[in-house]
């Protein structure tokens, strides 16, 4: 548990570093417009989200960048993630305190065995499976909480990001084609618009 809480302590630790939306020369370029003819220029309406708040409210509280990218579904499956490791954590512990309890009762002759129909070693590997297990969703839980924070990030960076209508990749099979130099072959035809 310390080691979890330690490696908290040093990602939260990192300052967070991010891009501005615009490029300096872009945002250059806008100035200088601005400067030589204010009356002509039609200022930028298009706002975009700002990475390092998003980065931030990830880390903050879990889920609060998805939303403030406005990608609600995400955050609905960070919380299902986060919700269902933490349940496989308490669920884990709890039947690893259990199977503690019992074994400790088996290897002790001074206490009343709490489980006379099973062997001590059957009880030592149903305790190993339930600490192995606790051990997963802790890490499990750790990977979720950086993934959203990354997803959060990428995301605001990716709103600035257009795509071109006219983007598209066409594949088609060549059965016994003809192709000068080569003859006949099959294979398949990639083809890419942009």
């Amino acid at each position: 548990m310390k080691a979890v809480v330690c490696l908290l302590l040093v990602v939260l630790s990192f300052s967070v570093v991010a891009q501005k939306p615009y490029a300096a020369p872009y945002q250059a370029s806008l100035q200088s417009l601005e400067s030589t003819n204010k009356s002509s220029v039609v200022a930028d309406s298009t706002t975009w989200d700002d990475p390092k708040k998003a980065t931030v409210l990830a880390l903050v509280l879990p889920g609060a960048g998805q939303i403030y990218n406005k990608k609600y579904w995400k955050a609905a499956i960070v919380y299902a993630g986060l919700g269902g490791l933490a349940y496989m954590f308490k669920y884990n512990t709890d039947s690893l305190d259990k199977y503690q309890t019992i074994y400790v009762s088996k290897l002790d002759t001074n206490l009343t065995d709490l489980a006379p129909e099973r062997s001590s070693a059957s009880i030592k590997s149903d305790r190993d499976f339930h600490r192995r297990y606790c051990d997963i969703s802790i890490l499990g839980f750790i990977g979720v909480y950086a993934l959203q924070v990354i997803d959060a990030n990428v995301d605001a960076h990716l709103k600035e990001f257009k795509v071109n209508k006219d983007l598209a990749l066409h594949l088609s099979p060549d059965i016994y084609a003809r192709k000068p130099g080569i003859g006949r072959y099959s294979g398949m035809t990639v083809r890419l618009t942009f």
